[in-house]
């Protein structure tokens, strides 16, 4: 509970701190007034004057805020260090500039991270050609077959694994049209994506060509007694390639105990066991514990890992404003969003597993945040730049009324919202979601 409490501030605290600096920085830049700046809401635990600026931690670590000399119209007294007073292109500066420190520093820490190396999963740069077709699959059912190479999803051209599951997870519940070069023809396949898990991710049933590698051997199995080792790669069962640790399971259940021949890459060595799998329940098993595969991702060059961040990047965006506009028009589920409590049980897993995880979570809530405050939606920074930017077009500032009726409508669907993800994060938690009504 510590890890969870201490990795949530942490992680939470900086991005706050990096996206009020922006606008900070350039409050003072173009010479407005910087009253407050604060690092969480209310109460406040301590505070510091220096110069004109009051820095404050807050007792609430959900957020933060800038408070700038005449930010509201109805205490603005026309002085020029107000930010009334600056012109359109300087206010929309002031605003654009937190989110913009958000994507700044996304991209600032998958550079890091990429020049120290990232372990991801195997085969996400490999060419999309199917490796091995899940049974009972929405893939297997629709017709997809181990070899078909996916040329095209809906239409959008697909270079790699990577591209095509991101596509699959996003899509939970549509039906994809999958074009397939199966044996030198062009095949045209719709596949309809099944939702899975309490986040409802989309699963297809499609995997790329990852071989089983012993992550561990457990004691009195055949497969310890058969001279196999940690790190040994299988290759084939009875002379037949696999590319899945399901085609291994698959293989031993059907002989219902009889014995199989397994080839096995040993560093540079194939090397061959047989060996009789042993009952335990209703399953055959082997003794051998295989962890998912993995690799590891990793530019030493600054302007190869600066590229890879960029790439990185834009994927994710792309990702974001995908499930954003599936949510907007009814076709996502609002289980897909997560808020402060399921923020915090992200932090706290992730720093449980290292230093590199929860960097790589940091980048990708930075770049989530910095997305989301660029929404037109009113009281974030997007909704003021769309405000100053319909008055920029009307060529007159909208009344008092209108703003205020429009910081009114704002306030309640972020109250909304955030109520609704609180809601998501608790239904989530299995000590407390079999009492919800949903």
């Amino acid at each position: 509970m510590l890890t969870t409490l201490l990795a949530f501030i942490f992680v939470l605290g900086i991005l706050v701190f990096f996206h009020e600096a922006g606008h900070f920085l350039t409050a003072k830049a173009v010479g407005v007034k910087v009253k407050v700046f604060s690092l969480g809401f209310p109460p406040k635990i301590i505070g510091r004057t220096w110069g004109d600026t009051e820095y404050v931690i807050g007792a609430l670590p959900l957020g933060g805020y800038v408070k700038m000399a005449g930010d509201n119209p109805l205490e603005a007294t026309g002085e020029p260090h107000e930010f009334m007073s600056r012109s359109k292109w300087e206010r929309l500066a002031i605003l654009f500039a937190g989110p913009a420190m958000n994507l700044i520093l996304a991209v600032l820490i998958l550079t890091a991270l990429f020049m120290v190396g990232i372990e991801e999963p195997a085969g996400l740069d490999d060419p999309p050609v199917v490796r091995f077709v899940a049974e009972d699959s929405p893939a297997s059912r629709a017709g997809v077959l181990a070899g078909d190479e996916i040329l095209t999803i809906d239409g959008d051209p697909i270079e790699s694994w990577s591209r095509a599951i991101d596509r699959f997870i996003i899509n939970a519940n549509e039906t994809l049209a999958l074009q397939l070069r199966r044996d030198g023809e062009l095949v045209d396949l719709p596949v309809t994506v099944e939702a899975r898990g309490e986040d409802e991710i989309g699963y297809v049933g499609l995997f790329p060509a990852v071989q089983p590698r012993v992550g561990r051997l457990f004691e009195d199995f055949p497969a310890e007694h058969a001279g196999i080792l940690e790190g040994d790669v299988i290759t084939k069962v009875d002379g037949k390639p696999i590319f899945h640790i399901t085609e291994l399971i698959q293989s031993i259940e059907e002989r219902q105990g009889a014995p199989v021949l397994l080839s096995v890459l040993r560093q540079d060595q194939t090397l061959s066991f047989e060996l009789a799998p042993q009952r335990d329940g209703e399953r055959w098993l082997i003794g051998i514990e295989f962890p998912p595969p993995t690799v590891i991702v990793q530019y030493p060059n600054p302007l190869d890992a600066f590229g890879a961040a960029l790439e990185r990047t834009d994927r994710f965006t792309r990702m974001t404003l995908t499930v954003l506009g599936r949510l907007v028009t009814g076709r996502a589920s609002v289980r897909n969003l997560s808020g402060p409590v399921g923020i915090a049980e992200a932090s706290g897993e992730t720093a449980r597993r290292g230093l590199v995880p929860l960097f790589m979570l940091m980048a990708y809530l930075s770049l989530n945040l910095g997305i989301l405050n660029l929404l037109p939606i009113p009281l974030l920074d997007g909704g003021h730049m769309a405000i100053i930017a319909v008055e920029g077009l009307a060529g007159r500032d909208l009344s008092l009324n209108v703003k205020e009726r429009i910081l009114q409508v704002g306030f309640v669907m972020l109250l909304l919202l955030m109520v609704t993800v609180i809601y998501v994060d608790l239904s989530k938690i299995d000590a407390i979601g079999k009492y919800l009504p949903w």
